[in-house]
């Protein structure tokens, strides 16, 4: 949220960081997933704004190359 006038500017930002929710885990489950898959998908879902805006097809590639292998998928 951004304040402002002339002679005032007030700006605050918010993000949202930290575990994945046993609530997402379970619906995503639910639809048939196993958890490493439904994890895989709720992480890249998180990181997915910010992956779009890169150009480099190869760049965004590595990073879901990289996740995947943190997951353990």
């Amino acid at each position: 949220m951004l304040l402002c006038s002339e002679e005032d500017v007030e700006g605050n930002h918010a993000s949202s960081a930290g575990k994945v929710g046993e609530k997402e885990l379970f619906y995503i489950m639910s639809r048939g997933f196993d958890e490493k898959e439904a994890m895989k998908l709720l992480v890249i879902a998180k990181f997915n704004k910010i992956i779009q805006k890169i150009k480099s097809q190869e760049l965004k590639d590595e990073i879901l190359e990289k996740i995947e292998m943190i997951l353990g998928t």
